[in-house]
């Protein structure tokens, strides 16, 4: 009995040929791949965004083995296995790139729109037409923002973006036909 009571009193204060250390590390592995992989099926991220959330995860689960490795105790074991996952569930990162340059579209469209309206020479069905467009380009730039996978992408798609929609210029057909017929 007092053999029996003596081991569990050991095995409370150093865990077992390292048993408890593994089941700890190997649950931070799992929340390290659970969290990789919520990370790359977000879109609102570029594939760069994504790497540095990935490697600030893996980052935390590496500090987290390295406590549970240094734990002498179960309760140290178990401490640094909760505050390791949470750690490593606590990444979040948050999408800069394609938020930016969806911005800069609105601008663009804003600043196009305001344009328009300011022409006194158009009509208000051509600053309606004209406005559509700037609008559907700008959601056209918009779409091929969300489908960019890399930063790059989402430069080029944005810079493309606002040439389309700064390219809309309505030409007034009303006087363009009033100068028709005074030839």
């Amino acid at each position: 009995m007092l053999k029996t009571s003596g081991i569990i009193d050991i095995e409370s204060v150093n865990p077992q040929a390292g048993q408890k250390k593994n089941e700890a590390k190997t649950s931070i592995e799992q929340a390290l791949k659970t969290k990789e992989a919520a990370i790359d099926s977000r879109t609102d991220l570029t594939d760069e965004e994504k790497a540095v959330a990935k490697a600030d995860a893996k980052a935390k689960a590496d500090e987290a083995k390295k406590n549970i490795d240094n734990a002498t105790t179960n309760s140290e074991v178990d401490q640094a296995k909760t505050a390791g996952t949470t750690e490593v569930n606590s990444v979040n990162p948050t999408a800069q790139s394609k938020p930016a340059a969806k911005q800069a579209i609105d601008d663009a469209l804003k600043t196009k729109e305001a344009s328009i309206d300011s022409r006194t020479d158009l009509t208000d069905e051509e600053k309606a037409i004209a406005k559509a467009d700037a609008k559907a380009k700008a959601d056209t730039a918009k779409q091929a923002i969300d489908n960019a996978t890399t930063n790059s992408e989402v430069d080029q798609a944005k810079n493309d973006g606002t040439t389309e929609v700064n390219s809309v210029n309505p030409t007034a057909q009303k006087q363009a036909s009033d100068q028709a017929s005074d030839r």
